[in-house]
């Protein structure tokens, strides 16, 4: 559950980054740092789960691809979003 409210938080602030007039690659790979903090947060600083902290080598790497993904989607969304707030 945490994974995917990490994704959602990443897909949110590509969205506000690109609100805020950020580059793109600065956004996307900003962004895309939550969910790594997030998976090292939950294997190291608070093992709740010590099989978590096994797999930490491999899981934070793959979600930071996971959190480009969705920090692309996000920002790709909300570029689209605006397109048609520049008639204003």
């Amino acid at each position: 559950m945490a994974f995917v409210a990490g994704l959602i938080a990443t897909l949110f602030l590509a969205g506000y980054l690109r609100g805020r007039r950020v580059k793109a690659l600065v956004a996307i790979a900003g962004a895309g740092l939550a969910l790594p903090v997030l998976v090292a947060f939950t294997s190291f600083v608070y093992p709740a789960d010590p099989e978590a902290r096994m797999w930490s080598a491999i899981a934070i790497p793959v979600s930071y691809l996971w959190g480009l993904a969705a920090a692309g989607m996000g920002y790709g969304v909300a570029a689209l979003a605006l397109i048609g707030r520049r008639d204003i």
